[in-house]
This record gives structure tokens, C-alpha cells and sequence, in this order.
């Protein structure tokens, strides 16, 4: 009874783990200050220059997208981004007024 159980747990991980793997879109920031925050559905996932390389991977579905930088106005965008499909988020910030 152990081994079944523990066969099935081994198959229901096996099977999950795949299905995940099939479900991820591609998303890439380009934007003209490297060092900006990317902030994806109200998390903060890293630097522009982490995210400016293609082929980062996302799930796919609705996400809210803010670039963010202290110096600049922030933008924003929403995604729609497919099951295997991919996105490309181009941002110009433009320095705050003194």
C-alpha cells in the first residue's frame, strides 16, 4: 500500500511539474534606463536590465506591467500574453520636473 501511494505521489508531481512547464509566455522590457524597477501585477520582479534580455518567462493571461525609477514618471501597460506567446514592453521615462 506504501509503494502504491507513494508511486502515485511520485506521478501526480511528475505530471504537474510538466504541465507547468507548457504554460509560460515570453516577456522582455526595453527601456531607456537600465536600472528602473519592473513591477509585474503589483510585485516587484527586478531591474530593467534583468528583464531587457528576451526570452524571460511568465505565465501567460492579463498582467499589469510598471517601470519605476525614483528620477522618472513611471510607466505603465497591460498584457495579454498567450500560452507559448510573447511580449515586448517598450518604456521611455522621461525625468521628473524640479
Amino acid at each position: 500500500m506504501k509503494l502504491l501511494r507513494s508511486l502515485l505521489l511520485a506521478l501526480a508531481l511528475v505530471s504537474g511539474c510538466a504541465t507547468f512547464a507548457r504554460n509560460v509566455g515570453t516577456f522582455q522590457v526595453q527601456c531607456n534606463v537600465p536600472d528602473a524597477m519592473v513591477i509585474i501585477d503589483d510585485v516587484l520582479v527586478g531591474r530593467v536590465s534583468e528583464w531587457s534580455v528576451p526570452g524571460r518567462q511568465i505565465r501567460p493571461g492579463f498582467h499589469r506591467i510598471e517601470i519605476r525609477h525614483p528620477s522618472y514618471f513611471s510607466h505603465f501597460a497591460e498584457i495579454e500574453l498567450s500560452d507559448g506567446g510573447g511580449q515586448v514592453v517598450k518604456a521611455e521615462l522621461h525625468p521628473l520636473l524640479d
